[in-house]
């Protein structure tokens, strides 16, 4: 047996660094502003068609997309929220 294989190998498997890594992305953490979460579920074709709408290069995320509509929905059945809403969301 040589003295290379005796001794352990400390040495990580891939360079650990601060630096992106090639093809992932980092994920954001969450905006304070949005403080809560809400997730649902969809179907395939809604999830083909946000995949299709909020590819790499589109100006919106998915969660951007979820919380427009919500929003949308919100202000057209709820007028507390829509009170809320021009109070500068004070009481949201």
């Amino acid at each position: 047996m040589t003295r290379e294989a005796a001794t352990p190998d400390t040495q990580p498997a891939k360079p650990v660094g601060d630096g992106p890594t090639t093809g992932a992305k980092r994920r954001q953490s969450s905006i304070v502003k949005f403080p809560l979460r809400f997730h649902c579920a969809i179907t395939s074709a809604m999830g083909d068609s946000l995949r299709r709408l909020t590819g790499s290069n589109s100006l919106l995320a998915e969660a951007d997309i979820g919380r427009l509509a919500l929003h949308s929905y919100l202000t057209a059945n709820d007028p507390q929220y829509v009170r809320a809403m021009n109070n500068g969301g004070r009481n949201a």
